[in-house]
Formats: structure tokens, C-alpha cells, sequence
């Protein structure tokens, strides 16, 4: 690791580097803090204490919980088998990866709205949501996994196989207890973002089936409204800006508290023939999700409910206005986050070199993504409406890259830091300036790091679904995201065309499969360790 010395203009670029962190990873948490406190113009601890005693926040914040523990150590545990098996079953997790909630979520609706009461069964609806939250966990879990376990000695496995055969026996004696750390983390993080998922409980039943203890001053809590769920109906209700505030700061609370006791998980995990049977199982999903879209997209009807005959009208719509529009805009903006987190992250990586408190200064940047979320947004979305950039593809890029940017920079960071440092002192004794460096020598010697963050943040901003919502309402400016939302919508609109949904989907599919195949081929998986 080299450590390079600190220059005024060095500092500069810290400075501005930390400026642009702060405007939209902390200022939101401090403005959504700040209204908390504030009603009628005028300092109140008055709408915190009546959102403490309200029941509609109590049924959220246990809905919130159980649901982000069901999901995470579900995910988790079937995660833990498929890294075991991963290279057999690569392109099932790739596929299972690039699947967007924006489709996948609604095409399960279609299985389960037709086939199940979820709609009025709130158990049920429930347990779905689990499901399909679990779902949406399980590929980057295990790719978390795997990246720890290729880094165990293969000098383990050789003298394990002299006395014994059974690789599940090996996998419970010698790598798990050698990855609990990491099992744990990924335990986490999945808590963390079951915690904040918005799009499964909204796409799938608008927050649930209603419940009967769910009747309150501010609505019907359903089975799976959430707090985030909670905000957004509040946000959309136009409810006074100091309740959503309430709301939020709590949420931040209880997000920092599990952040701080995180070290306290410990869930043992064994490899055994249940979780064989349900990695299988969600393999077998993967199928019947393709055989699901395939369907629809070459019927006839827009219903689920009416039989229509074959046809490939459907994929007509591919070749209209409004696909080549929104297509055209999800380029935009995905390869604009893409540059953009490229660029700024490994400079900032590379600049934090100049520090020995840049590791802290990190963990402490990672720490803030654990913030981000629909409750977050709101409050960008208060801030971009005072310096009037909303209904912009800039807002939507910057707030996309902002949320990518602690992880890439982390994932930068560590790679940067095993540089040999001989070639730094080089470069010195042939003239080149620091940036020069950066430039010529740091990240043209760093092509999987490139090809990592190039993938990873192409596919959030492709995938993106949030701050397009919020941020944008000219139809002219929406993604594949918002134009694919709009043909079905939420579980309350009562016109959805599903064939045209679906033909769609499955071209925005191929096209992130084919970019993820490419990609994964040229990208060190063991960089997610560092997440």
C-alpha cells in the first residue's frame, strides 16, 4: 500500500469530493431531521411524540422488522448452497441478478392474483412478499459468498479429500466456519435492504391485503405497509411534511441501531438437503418466470384472465416512438451514472491514498448508503424542488450516483491500495505528476476494476425505478422503467396490458443478460468481499 504526499491542491479536491458526498448522502438525513422538529413554523417535539404513539407507525415498524428478518435469513440461507455450487449454476444467478423488480415483481403478480386470494388474504400476502423479497436477494448473496470462500487455501479441500469424500461435510467443517464473518455480513445487508424495500411490498399489493387491526386515523395499514411504504402514501396524501419527517427520522434511528449491533448477529447456517431443495426451487422460478413472460407476450389479451391466441403483434410496440424514447433515456441516464461513479470513485479512491484516516473516512461513507431509500428520496426531492432541478435526467444521474459511489469508491479503494507502489516512485523519477499517474499508469493497469464498476453501476442506473418515480413526470423523459410500470401499474389499476408488458420486458432482459455476460467474464467477483 503506498500513501503519497499531501499537496494543497490534494486538498482541494478532498474538499470538493466531500462537499458532493455530503449534498446528497448526509444533507437529506440533516433536512429530513430538521422538519422533524418543525410545525407551524416553530420548534415542536410535539409531531415526534404523536408519531411514537401513533398505532399506524407501530404496525409499520413491526411489519418493517419481520419482514427484513424473514427475508434475510431465507435469502442468505438459500444463497449459502448456490455459492457452493456456483459455477454450475452461473447463469441462473446472472439472470436472476439482472431481473429488475419493475418486471420481475409484477409478472409473480399475474401467478398469484390469478391462481391465490392474495389480494384479501393478508397472511398470505404476507408471505409472498417474503418470497419474492428473498427472490430478489438471493443472486448477490451468493455472489458475496463465493467471493469469500475461492479466497479459502485449496490446501483445506486436498487434505480434507484424504479422509473423506463428503464435500457437504467439508463445506460445514472448514468453509463456513471460516466465513461466518462474511455470512453474517451478507445477514445483514440483507436485513438492511428487506428494511428498506419499497418496490416489492408497492408492485406486488400497494402495500398488502388490508387487516383488520390495520384501521387507523391515517388509513388501513395492509399486510405488507411497511414504513417506507408508509412514507410514500403519506408523500403522495400530501400529509404535513413534518409527519413524513417524524417518520423518517425514526426509520433512520432503528436503521443505525441495527447498524450498530450488527456484530451481534450470529445465525448458524449449515449446508443440508433443505436448502439444496430450496436453491433448486428457486432456480426452477427462474424458468417459470421466463415460461410466465413468454406467455403473455405472445397473447393476444391484455388480461391474465382472458385466453387470447397467439401472436407477435405485441412486439410491434418495440419498434414504436415511445420505446425508442424511453430506451433512448435509459441509456442516458445509465451510462451517464456509469461514467460519472467510474470517474469520481476511483478518484476519490485515489485521492483518499494521501490519507492514512482514508480507510476510516471510507467506512464511514459506507456507512451512510445504509440510509439510502424511498425515505431518503423524498427529501432529495424536496431539495431538488427548492433549486428547481426536478423533471431532469441530472437529477435522476446525480442521486443514482450518489447511492453507487460508497461502494465503488470502497471496491477502488482496496484495489488501489494492493498497487505496486515501485511504480508510483517511477512515475516520479520520469516526471509525471499525481494526476498523470492516475490517468496513464493507475487505471489503464486496472481493467477488471473498470470492467466491475462499469457493471455494477450500468446496471443500477438500467434498472432504476425510484428516483425516475419521484422525479420525473414529463412521460417524454421516462425510462424503460416508468414506460414498462405504466402498462400495469400498481394491483389498482384495473386496465393493465400484460402482453405488451411482457414483450417488452424480455427485450430489456436480453439486452442485460447479454451486457452482464460480457461483463461477468472480465470482472473479479472477488471484489464484493470488499462491499
Amino acid at each position: 500500500m503506498f500513501f503519497l504526499p499531501i499537496k494543497c491542491y490534494n486538498l482541494l479536491d478532498m474538499i470538493a469530493i466531500i462537499i458532493f458526498v455530503f449534498f446528497l448522502n448526509f444533507l437529506p438525513l440533516f433536512y429530513g431531521t430538521f422538519f422533524a422538529f418543525i410545525h407551524n413554523n416553530s420548534f415542536t417535539l410535539s409531531v415526534l411524540l404523536a408519531t411514537l404513539k401513533a398505532k399506524y407507525f407501530y404496525l409499520s415498524l413491526i411489519i418493517s422488522v419481520l419482514y427484513a428478518i424473514l427475508s434475510s435469513i431465507l435469502s442468505t440461507y438459500i444463497a449459502l448452497y448456490l455459492s457452493k455450487v456456483l459455477k454450475k449454476i452461473l447463469i441462473f444467478l446472472i439472470i436472476g441478478w439482472v431481473i429488475p423488480p419493475y418486471i420481475g415483481v409484477p409478472i409473480f403478480r399475474t401467478f398469484f392474483e390469478k391462481y391465490t386470494d392474495i389480494t384479501v388474504n393478508p397472511v398470505l400476502s404476507f408471505i409472498i412478499s417474503i418470497l419474492i423479497s428473498s427472490w430478489f436477494l438471493i443472486p448477490f448473496s451468493a455472489f458475496f459468498l463465493y467471493s469469500y470462500i475461492k479466497n479459502i487455501n485449496q490446501k483445506y479441500l486436498e487434505a480434507f479429500l484424504l479422509d473423506s469424500n463428503n464435500i457437504s461435510l467439508y463445506y460445514n467443517k472448514i468453509v463456513i466456519p471460516n466465513i461466518k464473518g462474511a455470512i453474517s455480513a451478507v445477514l445483514f445487508l440483507n436485513f438492511i435492504s428487506a428494511f428498506k424495500d419499497f418496490q416489492v411490498p408497492w408492485l406486488l399489493l400497494e402495500g398488502g391485503a388490508p387487516m383488520k387491526i390495520g384501521i387507523t386515523n391515517k388509513g388501513i395499514i395492509g399486510a405488507t405497509t411497511n414504513l417506507e411504504v408508509l412514507i410514500y402514501k403519506f408523500f403522495n396524501q400530501n400529509i404535513d411534511t413534518s409527519k413524513i419527517a417524524a417518520i423518517f427520522t425514526l426509520t433512520i434511528t432503528f436503521l443505525s441501531s441495527f447498524y450498530f449491533f450488527r456484530k451481534k448477529i450470529r445465525i448458524k447456517f449449515n449446508i443440508s438437503i433443505f436448502n439444496k431443495i430450496l436453491a433448486y426451487i428457486w432456480i426452477f422460478t427462474i424458468i417459470a418466470f421466463f415460461l410466465i413472460i413468454i406467455n403473455l407476450s405472445f397473447s393476444s389479451s391484455p388480461s391474465i384472465y382472458l385466453k387470447g391466441h397467439f401472436t407477435l403483434d405485441n412486439f410491434q410496440k418495440v419498434f414504436s416512438k415511445d420505446f425508442f424514447n424511453s430506451f433512448f433515456n435509459t441509456f442516458i441516464i445509465s451510462f451517464s451514472v456509469s461514467f460519472l461513479g467510474i470517474f469520481l470513485s476511483t478518484y476519490f479512491a485515489f485521492k483518499l491514498l494521501h490519507f492514512r484516516f482514508g480507510k476510516s473516512f471510507l467506512a464511514f461513507f459506507n456507512f451512510s448508503k445504509i440510509f439510502f431509500g424511498l425515505h431518503s428520496l423524498i427529501f432529495i426531492f424536496y431539495i431538488f424542488s427548492k433549486i428547481h432541478i426536478l423533471n431532469t435526467f441530472f437529477s435522476v444521474i446525480l442521486v443514482i450516483t450518489s447511492k453507487n459511489l460508497p461502494f465503488l469508491t470502497l471496491l477502488s479503494f482496496y484495489t488501489f491500495k494492493d498497487f505496486p507502489e515501485e511504480l508510483f516512485y517511477l512515475s516520479k523519477l520520469d516526471g509525471l505528476s499525481n494526476n498523470k499517474f492516475f490517468f496513464k499508469i493507475l487505471i489503464p493497469n486496472n481493467f477488471p476494476l473498470i470492467s466491475s464498476l462499469f457493471l455494477l453501476s450500468t446496471l443500477n442506473g438500467f434498472n432504476s425505478f425510484l428516483p425516475p418515480l419521484l422525479f420525473l413526470y414529463d412521460n417524454k423523459k421516462y425510462p424503460l422503467s416508468l414506460l414498462l410500470y405504466n402498462y400495469v401499474g400498481t394491483i389498482s389499476n384495473h386496465y393493465p396490458q400484460w402482453n405488451v408488458f411482457s414483450a417488452i420486458s424480455i427485450i430489456n432482459l436480453l439486452i442485460l443478460i447479454f451486457l452482464s455476460m460480457i461483463l461477468i467474464k472480465i470482472t473479479d467477483i472477488s471484489h464484493l468481499q470488499y462491499y
